[in-house]
């Protein structure tokens, strides 16, 4: 079968590896579907030492839905759409063998195009259920790609006082304008910061999302926050290492949330609460999808994704 593979720094390739071997308890699942997150340039971008190239075949990719074609678990039937949770073995492949705890199941109507997009809302949704209640509070959600903009979807039906959405790209404010964000800045034309204390009249915001996984960003969500506000933590950097101001996060008696659904265990959760809003018509993810591409673009997908050119947020891709 055929597989996506980092063969080097910023170097994607198209690979043929064996099929996997479906054991008892698992199902087999034909992936048709992938689609990049942000999570997955870290290690594109990175370059790492010599002998650790190439990565194992489908990695990084882990948002994947297809259909299950054999299965020796209870759970899941052949011909039952899925997202499925590739875990080790990455998501960037044709097959895939996993438990039923790894599936979340899918209607059999809808684009998957669409519905593969419950994956990383259903991680923002997990995040989200961290923050607490909202009503009356300013909110700032640093970054609006796909992760900030899922964001902004879910805040802004919580009754926020204001929700102001901050990024280095026009066209993503646009989407979060329509999405519900009452206030945008566009911090590469004007000073974010700044802009924020004159919009919650000096105080600073409650609740400030860092959705965007940069190092200024997430030191700007601290010394953003207004006294005893909560900073939430999501966005994934690509060195874990570097300094904050921790004196603000004491003086200011901050509350950091960390926020992980992967991590948790409660990513299948998340995500089939997703895809039951947006199967009730609560939810519609299919703005975040703006290139649809094919298996032997992969390259030209990640280099798009990491350069955010041709105004992208998502990048959905046929197997």
């Amino acid at each position: 079968m055929k597989a996506g593979q980092l063969t080097g720094p910023r170097r994607m390739e198209l690979v043929d590896v064996p099929d996997p071997t479906l054991e008892d308890g698992q199902a087999l699942v034909r992936l048709e579907k992938v689609s990049i997150c942000g999570s997955d340039i870290r290690p594109f971008a990175a370059v790492l030492d010599e002998e650790k190239y190439p990565l194992r075949p489908g990695r990084p990719t882990h948002e994947c839905a297809g259909v299950v074609v054999e299965s020796r678990c209870d759970e899941f039937n052949p011909g039952q759409r899925v997202i499925a949770f590739p875990y080790a073995q990455g998501g960037f492949r044709e097959y895939l063998a996993v438990p039923p705890s790894g599936l979340v199941a899918l209607p059999d109507d809808g684009s998957l195009d669409t519905w593969i997009m419950c994956q990383p809302m259903g991680t923002v949704l997990y995040s989200v259920s961290r923050i607490g209640n909202v009503i009356d509070k300013n909110v700032v959600v640093l970054g609006q790609g796909a992760i900030g903009l899922s964001f902004t979807t879910f805040l802004s039906g919580m009754s926020c006082r204001s929700l102001i959405a901050v990024d280095l790209e026009e066209y993503r404010l646009d989407i979060a304008r329509r999405l519900g964000a009452t206030h945008t800045i566009n911090a590469s034309k004007e000073d974010a910061l700044a802009a924020v204390r004159d919009l919650t009249g000096g105080e600073g915001p409650e609740v400030v999302v860092e959705a965007a996984g940069e190092h200024e960003t997430v030191r700007q969500s601290v010394t953003m926050a207004g006294k005893y506000g909560t900073v939430i933590w999501f966005g994934m950097t690509h060195n874990e290492f570097f300094a904050i101001d921790f004196q603000q996060v004491r003086d200011k008696d901050l509350t950091m949330i960390g926020t992980s659904s992967a991590r948790s265990g409660t990513m299948p959760r998340y995500v089939t609460q997703t895809v039951r809003m947006v199967a009730e018509g609560r939810l519609d993810p299919s703005g975040l999808v703006t290139h649809r591409m094919k298996a032997d673009e992969l390259q030209r997908a990640f280099t798009m994704y990491e350069e955010r050119s041709d105004r992208v947020v998502k990048v959905v891709m046929d197997l």
